[in-house]
């Protein structure tokens, strides 16, 4: 099985990533023995934690895109951001301070883990009423959120959609995120599964245990689809076949 993994820090020099050129090549070079084809690299963006980094992400995609291209080949690799939300991340996207994954109008979005549900809400709302669709990073992993998972549901039926972290799905950030990262799984809510991969030991690639996981769990055809398919459809523009009931299990 081929991986598609959206959500990758595997950028050295720009944000909580990797470090040095040698730790970003360490990384890729994992994400790819693990089975991984196409990596979406994905920064943090928010100037009030990071600063601008625009230039410093684009030269060390450049370096990236050479060293891959000597060792894989068949490694495809793009760039986007992971946004931290914020009233002027409108702004910062149009501008094109921000990037959409692969230049789409998908835009993967985070919030603080203790954000009030209402800003949530309202994050999501104005991305989606500004053209963009968001698609919530790691939405396994926000304490308001209701444990009913009712606001998933709604955020889904609203055009959002939404990325759960393999770690979380192994008790990597805890019990009560390991339960709801299950949960949205076994609903068939989740439309991505990505690594949120920041180094080699603590936060490392590895998305084929979670695609046995999955497999075993909720079937073949999920796993395979929130694993690379529905990944590649979105990189490539189209819309996402949004997985809603179990029939495919």
């Amino acid at each position: 099985m081929e991986y598609t993994d959206i959500h990758i820090h595997a950028l050295f020099g720009v944000d909580d990533g990797a470090k040095t050129e040698e730790e970003m090549y360490a990384i890729v070079d994992q994400a790819y023995r693990d089975g991984a084809r196409t990596l979406c690299l994905t920064p943090h963006f928010h100037p009030g934690y990071f600063g601008d980094h625009t230039d410093k992400a684009d030269a060390a995609f450049a370096l990236l895109c050479q060293y891959a291209q000597k060792r894989y080949p068949e490694l495809c690799l793009c760039l986007g951001n992971e946004l931290r939300y914020s009233r002027d991340c409108v702004s910062w996207l149009e501008e094109g301070r921000c990037r959409t994954l692969n230049q789409t109008r998908y835009v993967l979005v985070d919030f603080s883990e203790r954000e009030e549900e209402r800003i949530v809400v309202t994050g999501l709302e104005r991305l989606l009423n500004a053209g963009y669709v968001p698609v919530l990073a790691h939405a396994e992993r926000y304490l308001n959120l209701d444990p009913e998972m009712r606001r998933l549901r709604e955020f889904r039926e609203n055009g959002v959609l939404i990325q759960v972290d393999v770690q979380s799905v192994f008790g990597g950030f805890g019990f009560r995120t390991k339960r709801r990262a299950k949960a949205i799984l076994s609903s068939h809510l989740a439309d991505f599964v990505a690594s949120d991969a920041h180094d080699v030991t603590q936060r490392p690639p590895g998305l084929s245990a979670g695609h046995r996981y999955i497999a075993k769990k909720c079937g073949m055809v999920y796993a395979d689809a929130v694993c690379r398919e529905n990944a590649l459809r979105m990189l490539q523009g189209h819309a996402v076949r949004k997985e809603t009931t179990k029939s495919n299990a």
